[in-house]
């Protein structure tokens, strides 16, 4: 199968993009700056590609940018006739912190990453998977997706749209041929959190005391 994994430099991404190689699928995988800050993610999952039959592809791809959205996933399907089985839409930001905290841009900074990514790959994958009347899309929410916890309110707000979207999306294309599923994580010890958005208004997070501390928690 040819398989379309985003987010692709680190946690999540990375492994599956490594499983699904070792399985015998081919992965084109996706992230931005590949020849910037994450040149050596990509240099070493091409290494491993090429220490696994040439099966993994990495391309350049920003899921907060229609052109390089679009630019990517069109090189991707002129490499395989337009046979693209599987999008694995895992690229995604972490946030933490009282929701009074958070500026409206920074929440919205979140969804473009979280909600809008997915969206805009959807919307670029799936003229090819109709053509074909097949396909599978996965997309990754998080357990905080089924409830959400104090100071992780805009976390799981981003995670609940992509339930929603996911659940619907089911039933708008399985007559097509297209199905869609999605994968709940728990707390698991991958790089998200350390790149995660915080809330940035301290001083109104002053008066919350002990609560606006949980992320700081162990």
């Amino acid at each position: 199968m040819n398989v379309i994994v985003t987010g692709s430099n680190s946690g999540f991404g990375r492994r599956i993009v490594e499983t699904l190689a070792q399985a015998g699928h081919t992965v084109f995988a996706t992230m931005r700056d590949a020849g910037g800050r994450n040149a050596k993610a990509a240099q070493e999952l091409k290494a491993f590609g090429a220490a696994n039959g040439n099966r993994v592809h990495v391309v350049e791809l920003d899921v907060t940018n229609d052109a390089s959205v679009a630019k990517g996933i069109d090189a991707i399907a002129k490499q395989v006739g337009g046979a693209i089985d599987v999008l694995v839409n895992n690229a995604g930001r972490f946030s933490a912190g009282v929701q009074e905290a958070f500026t409206v841009e920074e929440v919205k900074a979140l969804f473009e990453t979280n909600v809008f990514g997915p969206l805009r790959l959807n919307r670029a994958v799936l003229p090819h998977m109709r053509k074909r009347r097949s396909g599978l899309i996965v997309n990754t929410s998080s357990i905080v997706g089924r409830f959400s916890l104090p100071t992780l309110g805009t976390y799981s707000a981003s995670k609940y749209a992509v339930e929603a979207l996911s659940e619907a999306q089911r039933d708008e294309v399985k007559h097509l041929g297209i199905d869609v599923s999605i994968i709940q994580p728990g707390a698991f010890p991958t790089e998200v959190s350390n790149n995660g958005l915080c809330a940035s208004d301290s001083a109104r997070a002053e008066d919350y005391g002990h609560v606006a501390a949980i992320p700081q928690s162990k």
